[in-house]
């Protein structure tokens, strides 16, 4: 199976797209129609990045990265799915959906012999959310791509191990080392 195919296949198991479990874009400047929109435009860059990849380890590294270029390169949106999202009635259901359509992208392909509970690996995704959420916080998108290396460790952890996850976090580092 080609690797579109499979990004395709893991966008329909999560539901990543613009109509989202009974929501749609609303009004310009909705919040309502923001944040689905938001979500699929952060899980488009993340899997299409995934699917450039063809070991495990390479496509969680690509979406990491993905996922930190895109708040960079889209702060407004990465608020959407934050900090906006925090003064809504709904912000719980909304930091929910998007930690555990996040995981579920981890989960897809995760190693079957290591693979942890989903709930670790939705706190596992949560920490990282939270990280990536606090620099936002405090105007510090700059210094997240500082920070994609260390994150592609965290989250290769607790499949790998350290040793082969400080393997593919500097094999990818280096190799991204220009990434913006």
């Amino acid at each position: 199976m080609s690797l579109i195919k499979e990004a395709a296949e893991a966008r329909a198991l999560t539901g990543s797209n613009e109509k989202l479990n009974g929501w749609t874009s609303g009004p310009a400047g909705s919040d309502r129609g923001e944040f689905p929109v938001a979500l699929a435009s952060l899980e488009t860059a993340v899997l299409d990045a995934c699917a450039t990849e063809d070991e495990w380890p390479a496509q969680i590294a690509a979406g990491v990265y993905a996922g930190v270029n895109f708040v960079i390169a889209n702060p407004s949106v990465a608020r959407a799915l934050t900090l906006d999202a925090a003064a809504e009635a709904d912000c719980v259901w909304r930091y929910e959906r998007v930690i555990g359509r996040l995981a579920g992208f981890i989960q897809i392909k995760a190693p079957t012999g290591t693979r942890l509970p989903t709930s670790t690996d939705e706190a596992l995704v949560a920490g990282i959310v939270g990280l990536v959420g606090d620099h936002i916080r405090i105007g510090r998108v700059e210094r997240l791509a500082e920070l994609r290396p260390e994150l592609v460790l965290l989250t290769l952890l607790p499949y790998l191990g350290f040793s082969e996850a400080q393997r593919w976090s500097n094999r990818v580092a280096s190799s991204r080392s220009n990434d913006a």
